[in-house]
């Protein structure tokens, strides 16, 4: 593939997708989050989460703060 295509493909949108399973959590709950506040979820505090393009699940990932912002680092691809 010429390197004018990759370059093109480099800028296509794609959104991904990391999601947690938290028992019981509707939208009034967060919307009555507040700084700090903790919540419990089923998946464990040292496992990776999965990282997906719609259906497929591209690699695995962790959240990190930066610069009071919430990220995700990848740890492995799928």
């Amino acid at each position: 593939m010429p390197c004018t295509s990759l370059a093109a493909l480099a800028q296509l949108s794609v959104e991904l997708d990391v999601s947690i399973p938290i028992r019981q959590f509707r939208v009034r709950n967060l919307l009555a989050l507040e700084t700090g506040q903790v919540i419990e979820a089923r998946w464990g505090n040292t496992e990776d989460l999965p990282l997906a393009a719609g259906d497929v699940q591209l690699a695995w990932c962790e959240f990190e703060v930066v610069n009071n912002r919430m990220a995700v680092r990848l740890t492995r691809l799928a």
